[in-house]
């Protein structure tokens, strides 16, 4: 091999390995996060986690908020992605003078977080991510979660007000932490809730709690208007 295709080959190996080592500290931030919050969540935390060293990672983000930016932009812009466009296609059906199907609204907001998959994360972990970052009561995380949030959670809101035209202010903000309750209070707390109950939490099918969450918040809302 000619001194430039192997100067070539140890470059693109290098390139591939700086990739991996990128990918290993993320995945070992995950189930850390998950595990420990925003704050305990070190960068020498998640080096120790992803067995290497501090310096390695930092060769990839030059603080723990780049590295955070990164680590939730990952979980979340899929799920936003797929909730946009769900939304996206409710309003193509809306007719005019017409209001948004409530029940199309919250399904194409659970559904995307509860069920499926968008690629090598499994979704499971992106939704305990998600879950465990809005609940989290960190400053600083919160100040990197809003404008990843903000737009998708102002859409929900304008589409849920429009199927909700009777409700007053007061009724509106009540359905509105029903709804943002049911996405999150599951994840969060649903663990000690099932051991205190006897069920098997690792056993329940997300893919049915995204169709049944939906109908229950329906018939409860619905009722109220």
């Amino acid at each position: 091999m000619t001194g430039r295709r192997a100067g070539k080959v140890g470059k693109v190996a290098a390139e591939r390995g700086g990739e991996s080592s990128r990918e290993r500290f993320l995945d070992a931030a995950d189930p850390l996060f998950i595990r420990e919050g925003y704050d305990r969540c070190t960068i020498r935390a998640i080096s120790a986690a992803a067995g290497t060293s501090l310096g390695a990672l930092s060769r990839h983000w030059s603080s723990k908020q780049q590295f955070f930016e990164e680590m939730f932009g990952r979980h979340f812009d899929p799920i936003h992605a797929a909730q946009n466009a769900r939304f996206d296609a409710i309003e193509a059906q809306i007719p005019p003078g017409g209001k948004p199907d409530l029940r199309q609204v919250l399904e194409a907001f659970f559904s995307p977080a509860l069920s499926g998959n968008f690629g090598a994360i499994e979704q499971r972990t992106s939704h305990l991510v998600y879950c465990r970052a809005l609940m989290d009561p960190s400053s600083e995380a919160r100040a990197i979660l809003r404008p990843m949030v903000n737009a998708t959670r102002e859409r929900l809101i304008r589409l849920l007000r429009a199927a909700l035209p009777h409700f007053d202010e007061t009724r509106f903000f009540i359905a509105m932490t029903m709804v943002l309750g049911a996405y999150v209070y599951p994840q969060v707390s649903g663990p000690r809730l099932a051991e205190i109950m006897g069920v098997d939490f690792g056993a329940i099918d997300w893919d049915q709690a995204a169709l049944f969450i939906p109908h229950y918040l329906e018939a409860g809302l619905a009722a109220g208007q």
